[in-house]
């Protein structure tokens, strides 16, 4: 745990408050259940097939035994009509998830696997099967009213209904087939991750760099460990934590609660979660413990770097022997670019320890740092791909960019990695003139030569 006072690259350790929305109570819960609802692939099509259950008993009632619209139609005309449509679109259904499933298998296969759950959670998926099954369902049930008692008399406002239906089924196949196409172009799988990203930045990191930090309180001493909670459920990744929570069972027992793993660790059974300083006996171990949400796969919302790493992912697979494909890394460098720049105007300091309403510390929980972020997003890159000329020379113009719009507290890391790329290069390349090729800086890669920093 840092010490109070303590000086960090970016200056004095400070520990912050958190934002208002942090501090309720169920915090924890409304980011479960956001989770369990973006991943169900079942709710959004129940939610349809019951509203089709009832619209199916609803439209007979108000038709009654009148053709209101006075279509004319015969029984067994309507019993065809609606046969047919419940049986085609229980099938095209089918067809529709085979479609879903080889785009996903794709995008595991062309992006990386760290992106799948993007593709579950993408509502357009969940209301489209929806919006299939619902005729299906309808003509199903609206086929009891056909003849019904021996009625000679078609229910046309069920039938122009169940055709409403089944037209917007086929709307939303094109609408489907059209957003499904659009999540396989790279450029715009990689600017939705950066979205999220930058999200997730500002929630992690939400003072820019050089902005005085508001006065508080002398914070809690620092304090010894007295106490190791071990995480005694079924091995997880680290995916949020309940700050909030975290801060008020702290400081009812007036102590400082220490994260031991960062956000998007793997947490195995029996692995150190929590370290508590100062006097434990009054702490709430099983309100800490409900503070860790733990899930199967990393998420963006506390974690900027798994945005990073899901991008240098997508580059690698790109850079790979069996692709071959340097064009869509630089596109990834491009996001990367965007996440960079955003990072280095923002304050790390005290980002990782938050205080109790009257200033005092109250838990601390690890956070990347600058020099972290930046080997994250360029290291991988840099070893797979120093020997395509696109990208030492997007790199470059990267890190010349950087230097020249970022404050002086960022431009050590940067000045070094500028080193890194040139000893790359050195490797990579025995001809002096392919050598001083890819040291130029060039914003698209090869296309265009950037403008020398001075001129920035």
């Amino acid at each position: 745990m840092t010490p109070e006072g303590q000086t960090t690259p970016d200056g004095p350790f400070v520990p912050q408050r958190l934002p208002a929305d942090e501090w309720s109570r169920w915090w924890g819960l409304r980011f479960r259940l956001r989770e369990r609802l973006a991943l169900s692939l079942t709710l959004v099509p129940m939610a349809y097939i019951f509203g089709a259950l009832a619209l199916a008993q609803v439209i007979p009632e108000i038709e009654g035994q009148d053709d209101l619209l006075r279509l004319g139609i015969d029984a067994d005309t309507a019993r065809t009509i609606l046969s047919a449509v419940a049986g085609g679109m229980i099938a095209f259904t089918g067809l529709v998830v085979s479609i879903a499933i080889l785009v996903v298998q794709f995008g595991a296969s062309q992006y990386t696997p760290r992106l799948v759950n993007r593709f579950r959670r993408d509502p357009r998926v969940k209301h489209s099967l929806g919006i299939f099954i619902a005729p299906a369902i309808f003509a199903l049930v609206s086929m009891r009213v056909i003849g019904e008692n021996r009625a000679t008399v078609v229910p046309s406002l069920t039938m122009l209904v169940n055709m409403g239906l089944l037209i917007a089924a086929v709307i939303a196949f094109f609408l489907l087939v059209a957003g499904l196409l659009d999540l396989l172009r790279p450029r715009r799988v990689i600017a939705q991750v950066v979205g999220q990203g930058r999200q997730a930045i500002s929630a992690m990191y939400p003072a820019r760099l050089g902005e005085a930090a508001a006065p508080l309180p002398a914070p809690a001493p620092d304090l010894p460990v007295t106490l190791t909670l071990r995480h005694d459920g079924a091995p997880g990744v680290l995916s949020a934590i309940d700050r909030g929570r975290l801060v008020r069972a702290a400081t009812a027992a007036d102590v400082v609660v220490e994260v031991a793993v960062g956000v998007g660790s793997y947490v195995p059974s029996g692995g150190v979660l929590f370290r508590i300083h100062g006097a434990s006996d009054r702490l709430d171990a099983h309100e800490v413990h409900r503070a860790a949400i733990l899930a199967e796969e990393r998420t963006i919302a506390q974690d900027p770097a798994f945005a990073i790493r899901a991008i240098v992912d997508t580059a690698l697979r790109a850079l790979s022997p069996a692709v071959n494909d340097p064009t869509t890394a630089v596109q990834a460098l491009d996001g990367l670019e965007s996440l960079l720049m955003d990072l280095a105007g923002r304050d790390l300091r005290g980002r990782g320890a938050v205080a109790d309403s009257h200033g005092h510390l109250r838990l601390v929980h690890p956070l990347p740092t600058w020099p972290e972020l930046l080997d994250l997003s360029l290291t991988e890159i840099r070893h797979y791909g120093a020997d395509a000329p696109q990208i030492p020379r997007r790199m470059r113009a990267i890190l010349e960019d950087l230097l020249a719009d970022t404050p002086e507290e960022r431009h050590a890391e940067l000045r070094a990695h500028l080193a890194r790329l040139d000893s790359a290069i050195d490797r990579a390349y025995a001809d002096p003139v392919e050598r001083a090729h890819a040291r130029q800086a060039d914003p698209l890669g090869i296309g265009t030569r950037a403008l020398p920093v001075e001129a920035h």
